[in-house]
């Protein structure tokens, strides 16, 4: 894939929101879904920033650490666990967070 774009980031992350229906709390199980909710409430203050909307230095750390928190938890960044169908859009947006958690880094 060719470098990112932060535009480009966020539109994906955005996609993997949707996708998963991160935003409904009806689509996930009750203990699961407060790690959901507050991964999806870090992907959209990260959106923001990629958007040119810069948080705060503290934020910026706050964010990186929940996008590290959301990588490691949700094993997005095992390629064994990727459903065979959605590999291609989740090596794009591991791809996507990845490149948000340094670009916020900066």
């Amino acid at each position: 894939m060719p470098q990112l774009e932060p535009k480009q980031a966020a539109s994906i992350i955005e996609k993997w929101i949707a996708f998963y229906d991160m935003d409904n709390a009806k689509a996930w199980d009750k203990d699961d879904y407060p790690f959901i909710q507050s991964s999806c409430k870090v992907m959209r203050s990260a959106i923001q920033a990629l958007r040119g909307k810069a948080p705060a230095p503290n934020e910026r750390r706050k964010i990186v650490a929940g996008l590290e928190d959301w990588l490691d938890d949700s094993f997005m960044d095992d390629p064994n666990e990727w459903e065979k169908e959605n590999k291609a859009f989740v090596q794009e947006a591991l791809e996507a967070i990845q490149f948000t958690i340094q670009f916020l880094q900066k």
